[in-house]
């Protein structure tokens, strides 16, 4: 066995230049090769290469310097002239014949692609500022005896030309899967003092559960903090939440529950146990709240307080205060909550929405941001040491946005450094720029309003914010290539295929100077594929009037961690369960927010994993279970035995061989071992409108039902279509995705040698005769243990993760 081939493209190569030696007289190569189009001439057309036989599966096998016959794929150049949308399209004459479709600018970056199934023609469209000249590049995923059409049309059209701001070096890792299963809108993270990661996020009124996820290894393995994989505290809820820790190491956790009332919850183990008061506030008709948590002035618990921002529609917003938590017997530390005001049931702001409520321990000030029209309001209130109650309120403003439309695309934020300035953070919803703005003096005043986002992150939504050491300043957001407002974008749920061509990325800026008149920026994209495609509706719960996409809800949310690396919690949604999956990334080198510079690296295929966390339930009242050592993953590894195979090793702390290594968790019927990733390939599509771009999750397992002998399959799970479901995850509503399954849907080749479980899987097809894998790289590999049941709907026992990692099957790495 050897590892993942460097040499994969010899084997292609062949069956390509075989191809153009038979079959009728090809053409050797796109007839013309290049052309250009713009105002003047809108439109150009070519004849693309002929295939008798090829079958080349990944664009990345055949760049123009690889492949300058145009033997693995068809290579035409194209220059744009002038601001427009360039339209580029491909067709075929038979849907047996599979041709995709990529597009990359000068320096080698993706800027538009289509790699549709089942089809006769691909479509991409991009943006173009200035004269700029782009690869097309066809690749024969499957063809017999077929040449394809080629035409780019160009639509004039005023484009701003938006700066290009350098990277900095900036790298962000592989993708950590924190939830293999549960899907969650508005992820928050959290990082406490010890460097325990802590996230939450909602699952919805129609479920009354939301979730908190911990870890305790850095972000490697995520866990429910729940012994039955649910809420850590008891129902209702589903809506917003928040969750935060003090110096004291306790826990507060906050959900809405159906925008009637605010839950709030104490954890003084570490989330082991939680108590909870269901009624937190004075009122009904409660929606999107907030903490702050100071931590006083001593290490003592006696003056450290929690502060709650909410609003109350429609009368405005209202921020209560209650003392820090003593200890498990303490009734009222976290869970009693008072006016916070000096003027009680006054609201301390009228606009909306309003964002995250920040506490400042070098001013001690509060700081709370809401939406007034082309501006941010910042509520300031100043908290003496041990104060809790009769704070002073004040609103200050921030500058009008540039771009003249309201700042509500959502939500606005506030950060502030360790010198105690603040930062006021926006999207325009007229030109849909990232915009940021500081004040030195608390909102006394401010500095000019300062655009973050570069191309190509034209059109931007959900903007976050964290500040470090003096002047250093990181925003995150979504960002699109085109200048087309999200909410006009097609919805997935409208149109499948029509939305994959508006692709977003999650993008993260780190500002340095950010408080003086000259600060200077480096821009990144945090994710390597697309997490999302089409439209993002913005108009809350009345998005599902129209079939709007309100997937993702309205935010994700970055943090620093304790080395001043940035991590962001972000939902991806381009699975064929167009799931909200919850996904982690952190910062791995350029510029540390708190000094200096990170030289980390990312995990590399094979990973190994500590042994030791394989408890089952990781919390409970009683704490943890026990290590389950068939169950504890120490290590993962790909490989290609040949070109055609992927081969996966996941290596236990003992061998499942021993008929006692291969008990089930408790209430669980069956023990599982899985190794899942996501991969370019197609979704499922609706009969009418074809199969529809995605990154499939994938996935190889092996199987001890009762403590019997393994058994080894893999699958992708099929996703529901409108009201009928899929066996590959549980939906509430239609085609809303909430619990991913793992079913065994074909059987694999597998075997235990000692403490290894090893896979083999047919490429690119044998995860389903209508599931290839279309794209070299295996995205965010993770090695999973947990314990199910048959039935359908099963919420797994999470018992055990590896670090995630990319695997590129074009260059065996």
């Amino acid at each position: 066995m050897r590892a993942l081939p460097a040499t994969a493209t010899v084997v292609f190569l062949i069956v390509a230049l075989a191809s153009a030696a038979g079959g009728s007289s090809p053409a050797v190569a796109a007839t013309p090769s290049s052309g250009t189009i713009g105002p003047t001439e809108p439109r150009v057309a070519w004849e693309g290469q002929h295939y008798a036989a090829a079958a080349t599966l990944f664009p990345d096998l055949c760049p123009p310097e690889v492949d300058p016959a145009n033997a693995l794929c068809d290579h035409f150049f194209l220059t744009v002239e002038g601001a427009g949308e360039v339209a580029v399209e491909i067709s075929w004459p038979s849907a047996d014949n599979d041709f995709d479709l990529y597009v990359f600018d000068d320096t080698g970056a993706l800027v538009a692609s289509s790699a549709q199934g089942g089809t006769t023609s691909e479509r991409a469209t991009f943006q173009n500022a200035e004269t700029n000249t782009y690869e097309v590049r066809v690749n024969p995923f499957l063809v017999t005896d077929s040449a394809y059409g080629g035409t780019a049309t160009f639509t004039e059209s005023e484009v701003p030309v938006n700066p290009r701001h350098p990277t900095g070096g900036l790298r962000f890792g592989p993708a950590t899967v924190v939830d293999a299963q549960r899907t969650e809108g508005e992820p928050l993270n959290w990082i406490d003092q010890r460097g325990n990661y802590w996230e939450s996020g909602p699952w919805g009124f129609s479920t009354a559960q939301s979730f908190v996820h911990r870890s305790v290894d850095g972000g490697d393995q995520f866990n429910v903090v729940s012994p039955i994989g649910l809420r850590p505290d008891p129902p209702p809820g589903g809506g917003d939440t928040d969750i935060v820790t003090d110096d004291q190491q306790n826990a507060y956790f906050v959900d809405l529950e159906g925008l009637v009332n605010l839950g709030v919850a104490v954890s003084n183990d570490d989330g082991n146990s939680w108590r909870k008061n269901a009624i937190a506030t004075q009122d009904t008709i409660d929606d999107r709240q907030w903490y702050a948590i100071d931590n006083g002035t001593t290490a003592a618990a006696g003056d450290n307080a929690v502060f709650l921002a909410y609003r109350q529609v429609p009368l405005g917003s209202f921020i209560l205060s209650s003392p820090g938590s003593t200890g498990p017997a303490d009734p009222v530390g976290g869970l009693v909550f008072t006016d916070s005001s000096a003027a009680p049931r006054t609201p301390v702001s009228t606009g909306a929405p309003c964002g995250r409520l920040v506490f400042d321990p070098v001013s001690r000030n509060l700081y709370y941001p809401c939406s007034a029209g082309d501006h941010v309001e910042v509520t300031v209130g100043h908290v003496d040491p041990g104060q809790r109650t009769g704070i002073e309120f004040r609103n200050v403003q921030a500058p009008a946005s540039p771009g003249g439309g309201p700042v509500g695309d959502i939500f606005p934020g506030v950060t502030v450094d360790d010198a105690g300035n603040l930062y006021v953070v926006w999207v325009d919803e007229s030109d849909h720029n990232v915009y940021y703005a500081a004040s030195g003096d608390a909102g006394a005043t401010f500095g000019p309003a300062t655009q973050v986002n570069g191309r190509p992150a034209n059109t931007n939504v959900f903007p976050w914010a964290v500040a470090g050491a003096e002047g250093r300043l990181a925003v995150a957001w979504y960002g699109n290539e085109t200048f087309l407002d999200s909410d006009n974008m097609p919805s997935w749920y409208n149109d499948r295929r029509a939305a994959t061509a508006f692709e977003w990325f999650g993008y993260v800026a780190v500002v340095r100077d950010a408080d003086s008149a000259a600060p200077r920026i480096a821009q990144q994209r945090f994710t390597d594929k697309p997490m999302h495609y089409g439209q993002i509706c913005n108009a809350g719960l009345g998005c599902t009037l129209t079939g709007g996409d309100r997937t993702m809800a309205d935010f994700f949310a970055i943090a620093l961690d304790r080395d001043g690396a940035i991590r962001v919690v972000y939902n991806d949604t381009t699975s064929q369960h167009h799931g909200a999956h919850l996904f982690e990334t952190r910062q791995l080198q350029g510029l540390g927010l708190l000094g200096g510079r990170l030289r980390g690296e990312a995990p590399t295929n094979p990973v190994s994993d500590p042994t030791g966390d394989a408890q089952s339930p990781h919390y409970s009242p009683v704490g943890p279970g026990p290590n389950l050592s068939h169950l504890d993953l120490t290590g993962l590894r790909l490989s290609q035995p040949d070109e055609q195979t992927l081969r996966v090793e996941m290596t236990l702390a003992s061998s499942p061989e021993n008929a006692l290594n291969r008990t089930p968790p408790p209430g669980k019927d069956a023990a599982v071992w899985l190794t899942r990733f996501q991969a370019l390939s197609i979704g499922d599509g609706l009969p009418l409108e074809g199969p529809e771009e995605a990154f499939r999750i994938f996935y190889v397992g092996a199987e001890s039902v009762g403590g019997g002998r393994l058994t080894f399959f893999a699958g992708s799970g099929e996703s529901a279509q409108e009201e009928v479901p899929g066996n590959g995850c549980t939906t509430t509503t239609p085609e809303s995705c909430k619990v991913v399954q793992y079913p065994s849907e074909f059987q694999a080749e597998g075997n235990i040698e000692g403490k290894t479980i090893t896979i083999n899987v047919r490429l690119p097809f044998g995860f389903g005769p209508d599931r290839p894998v279309k794209g070299a790289t295996l995205y965010s590999v993770t090695g999973l243990t947990a314990g199910r049941n048959a039935d359908a709907a099963d919420i797994y026992a999470d018992v055990d993760a590896t670090a995630a990692f990319d695997v590129d099957l074009a260059a065996g790495e």
